[in-house]
């Protein structure tokens, strides 16, 4: 049933491109396919002999995250199998960040999940060992692995509820390709139980956390730039709120606070999740007659109490000289942003209540005591109460950084589950 479930794919295949190309034609975005010849020949598999490494090790990914995130983790491959690594990626912005990582030796963009053209593909590189990102699922591509005899697992794997549910409308699908997988180093338990019941062995699931947690750093690199901004500033020796990748409502929050901030000579620093933003949150400072000032003019009036971080790799400096933090997209309905980001440099962690990214980490800083949760209602308050506390603040600064520190680890945890891989093969 499971073959014949992956025939039909292959079947419907054309049709579903057909739609595709036509929905973008009528679209405006259609501009996004000025390139596409360019790429046709790595969608379909199309390279030319010789221009893949052969035997090498295999890692596909989704987009720049995945990519970022198991850095580390191709180092520790590279020393296990001194083989040379190719990456596929799904996205083009995530093959650039894949070149510029020395220890690739090639990056190409993964070919569609169309059996001929995973075939093809497979037969040119004839790697030595495929593994999967997070959730890179591929019916095609693993059942195209399976038949070519490329051991293939999946590292640092995720599965949320919703996917779940829709895999088990097609079971039979994925329980033939997920048995084709050599193990499954995951992030959660719950991940393991929901591929368990798509049918993967138990034995073959190893929880190990996520390696994009190893990524976190507690030395920022621009430091002294934001000590000498500080300094511009005036603010040295004040208390510094710092609200890391807002969105409007969380904005608005925040002006609405700030006169109250402001009257306790409390300074405040954001920076906008999205940068395009720029002009809107100009408008909106203008309009709040608040004293504020942005970044990137390099000059600030002396009576500056807000700042707006409208430059790009500031903010892990700028959470290291807070007093106090927030993280967006917790208020706003995002799923929350990168809560351990602060945690890690001994920062108190606040965060709205949807926090649906990164539920983990979040109940840890809760449970913990390293974290606290806000609304628009108590948000001013809860920020004044912790600003006077200067104890408890420090108590809770620590909690959070031994919250964080405990996160850690996932990628050695995963270079054993592949070394023990290796020794039981061979």
């Amino acid at each position: 049933m499971g073959l014949f479930l992956l025939f039909l794919t292959n079947l419907a295949f054309p049709f579903a491109a057909i739609m595709v190309v036509l929905g973008f034609l009528f679209s405006s975005r259609r501009g996004v396919l000025a390139h596409l010849g360019q790429e046709l020949h790595e969608r379909f598999g199309l390279e030319k002999e010789g221009t893949i490494p052969q035997e090498a090790i295999w890692l596909h990914c989704a987009s720049v995250g995945e990519v970022l995130s198991i850095k580390t983790l191709i180092a520790q491959l590279k020393e296990i199998y001194n083989r040379d690594i190719i990456v596929t990626t799904t996205t083009q912005a995530g093959k650039e960040t894949a070149l510029k990582n020395s220890l690739i030796t090639k990056v190409f963009l993964v070919p569609l999940d169309f059996y001929p053209a995973c075939r093809r593909f497979i037969r040119i590189a004839k790697p030595y060992r495929l593994f999967l990102v997070e959730r890179e699922i591929w019916p095609n591509l693993l059942e195209a692995a399976y038949r070519a005899g490329v051991p293939t697992a999946l590292v640092n794997g995720r599965i949320s509820a919703k996917s779940a549910r829709a895999y088990g409308w097609v079971k039979p699908l994925f329980k033939r390709v997920l048995g084709t997988l050599s193990f499954a180093a995951l992030q959660t338990e719950n991940s393991a139980k929901r591929y368990e019941a798509l049918g993967i062995e138990r034995q073959r699931l190893f929880v190990c956390g996520n390696v994009k947690y190893d990524t976190l750093n507690d030395a920022p690199s621009k430091l002294s730039e934001v000590d000498k901004l500080l300094t511009a500033l005036g603010w040295n020796g004040k208390p510094l709120l710092v609200l890391g990748s807002t969105h409007p409502q969380e904005e608005t929050m925040l002006l609405r606070a700030a006169p109250e901030f402001i009257k306790n000579e409390i300074k405040i620093i954001f920076a906008p999740r999205h940068l395009e933003r720029v002009t809107e949150i100009r408008d909106t400072l203008r309009q709040s007659g608040l004293p504020h000032a942005f970044i990137s003019d390099k000059t600030f009036p002396k009576q500056t109490a807000i700042l707006c971080a409208d430059v790009m790799g500031l903010l892990p400096s700028l959470y290291a000289r807070a007093t106090l933090t927030f993280v967006g997209g917790s208020v706003a309905n995002k799923g929350a942003h990168n809560l351990l980001e602060p945690a890690i440099l001994s920062k108190t962690v606040l965060f709205g209540p949807h926090f649906y990214n990164a539920p983990h980490t979040a109940q840890a800083l809760l449970e913990n005591g390293g974290g606290i949760l806000v609304n628009e209602q108590n948000f001013k308050s809860t920020v004044l109460r912790l600003i006077k506390e200067k104890e408890q603040l420090e108590n809770m600064s620590q909690k959070a950084r031994k919250t964080a520190l405990s996160f850690k680890g996932a990628t050695q945890k995963i270079k054993e589950v592949v070394e023990n891989y290796e020794r039981k093969t061979t």
